[in-house]
Formats: structure tokens, sequence, C-alpha cells
């Protein structure tokens, strides 16, 4: 007997879901690096209001620098060119992390690479400066990862980031470059979740550029199935069951996400944590940085599709 079209899609289906599943004895994410594309539109900036740029930085008259910069991914270098597609940002997993009896893992992070660009020049008070972020030369500060397995193939994450950023600052009009050096404190990201996928990110040797001068210099370490900024599929009973697909309209530079998934945003903060709320758009913030993840789309097919961006 012939299975019917509506059978045999769903056999398909279901059959590529499980592929996508972990073995039950997958019970180790081994260390390796997240990348990740940053989300523009001015969501992602530095805020120089509570600790100015000094007066005299720019030129001899220049008044302090109390504005604010707003930032757009830069894609980093990369060998083989457009092996990290459009990821402007590279966290490293220092350590294997075992899951425990309640399916918490914890390991260490570390800023590998970072590639930001000011999204207009600003204004100095002595002429026009473009700005580039890139991470300050040398070891950057360590902080810790609490990954939670929520279901077989996935589940959420707490990464608190701490890195030292390097701000080129070059005039528009020619001359002098500027460059400065500062500490930043980031809070853990609301949408933070973590999935096994069926291919890894990247395959082979990939090098990529750490220190900003637009070379890749530096070897990434082998790329793993898991993967972070991409929520795990429905599961019931243990078998991963399809989600709705949703039409959504994407603004910016934004890299796509699977079948029945849809970019959302993921906000770093620094910001007082008793004051400050994860899903608000980040009013008071010092620095927010804020990246492109996928959740699962939540609405029926026939819903009307989106015009606008949410």
């Amino acid at each position: 007997m012939k299975a019917s079209p509506s059978i045999r899609l769903w056999l398909g289906v279901v059959l590529m879901l499980l592929a996508v599943s972990p073995a039950l004895g997958d019970n180790v994410v081994p260390a390796g690096v997240d990348l990740w594309a940053t989300a523009g539109e001015g969501r992602t900036y530095a805020s120089f209001l509570s600790e100015p740029i000094p007066a005299g930085f720019f030129c001899e008259n220049s008044p302090p620098f109390t504005g604010r910069i707003a930032f757009k991914g830069e894609p980093l270098a990369a060998e083989p060119a457009g092996s990290l597609g459009g990821a402007d940002t590279v966290v490293r997993r220092l350590d294997d992390a075992a899951f425990d009896k309640n399916g918490v893992a914890t390991t260490r992070l570390r800023l590998m690479a970072l590639s930001l660009a000011g999204i207009e020049p600003i204004d100095t008070g002595c002429g026009l400066y473009n700005v580039k972020a890139s991470l300050e030369r040398g070891e950057q500060p360590t902080t810790t990862m609490r990954i939670v397995r929520t279901q077989q193939n996935g589940g959420t994450y707490e990464a608190p980031l701490s890195l030292k950023v390097r701000l080129v600052f070059t005039p528009v009009d020619g001359g002098a470059r500027r460059e400065m050096t500062r500490q930043v404190a980031l809070g853990p990201s609301n949408n933070a979740v973590w999935s096994y996928t069926s291919t890894p990110r990247y395959t082979g040797k990939v090098f990529v550029d750490t220190d900003g001068d637009g070379k890749a210099e530096t070897l990434l370490p082998k790329s793993s199935k898991f993967r972070t900024g991409i929520a795990p599929a429905a599961t019931v009973s243990g078998v991963q069951t399809p989600v709705q697909q949703r039409a959504c309209i994407v603004w910016g530079d934004a890299t796509s996400c699977p079948v029945g998934y849809c970019l959302h945003q993921a906000c770093h903060c620094t910001a007082d944590p008793t004051k400050w709320d994860p899903y608000d758009p980040g009013y008071g913030c010092t620095y927010l940085h804020c990246l492109w993840v996928c959740v699962r789309c939540n609405f029926q097919a026939e819903d009307p599709v989106e015009t606008e961006a949410e």
C-alpha cells in the first residue's frame, strides 16, 4: 500500500528533525567558540555620559565627549574567505562542560574577536570622526557561562561577558587617528538559547582576525554541533516535532534562520541589574550589545504575514 503525499512529507520532516537530535549519551558540551552577528538599527551602543572622553582628546580645544555612539557589526576577516558568514563577534568556551543530574553545566568564557563600526560619524567639536571597535590586544577577561538543558536537544544559558575594547577614531577629513581602551562588563542577555544542530558551524581549518588589523591570523578551535542563538525544536515524549513556518520581514544585515524560526534580538546591558528589565529597549544602559538569535515562530500558518519588523 502506498503512503499518501502528506504522510510521506510528515515522515520526511520527522526523520530530518531526528537527525538533528544528539545521541542520548551526549552529556558534555565540548570547548569551542560561538559566533554572533550584531543587530544594528542603533540598538548596540556605548554611552559616555557617566564616563566622558576627556577634554582635549580629539584636539586641543575639544570638549569632553558625553554622547552615545551607535554601532553596527562588520563581518570579521576570515580564511577561507566567507567561512564565518556575517559573524562579527566570537566568544570562546574554554572548557568542556558536563551536565550534572539537574541538567546544568558550566564553562569559562573569553571574548576572542570583535568587529564593530559606528553607524555614522560622531561630532567631537573639532570635526567628524569615524569610529571602529575591536578587542584590545592581549588576554581578555574571563567570565562563567551556565548552560541549562531544558530538553534533550537544547535549552537556555546565562553568560555575562567582560571585555577590553579598543576604540579607534579616524577623522573624516583626514589626519591623525586617536585610540583609547575601555573595560566593558555586559550582563547576561535575554533570549539566550542553544541547541544541537545537524552539522557544525564550519569545517576544516579556519583563521580569524582577533586584533582588528583586518588579517585573519588566529586558528579557531574545532567546531561542534553545539550552537548558541538557536532555540531547540519542540519535543513530545522525546521526539522532535515540526514547528509552524512564519514569514518574517528582516531588516539590516541580519543572518538567516532555519525554516520555522524567526530572528529576534538578544541584548546584553550594563545598567543596574536591580532596575533593568532585560526585555525593555535598554534605557539607562551604559553599554548595550544586541545580537541576532533564532527563536521558534509561534503562530498558526493561516495567520496573516507580517509586513514590518517587530
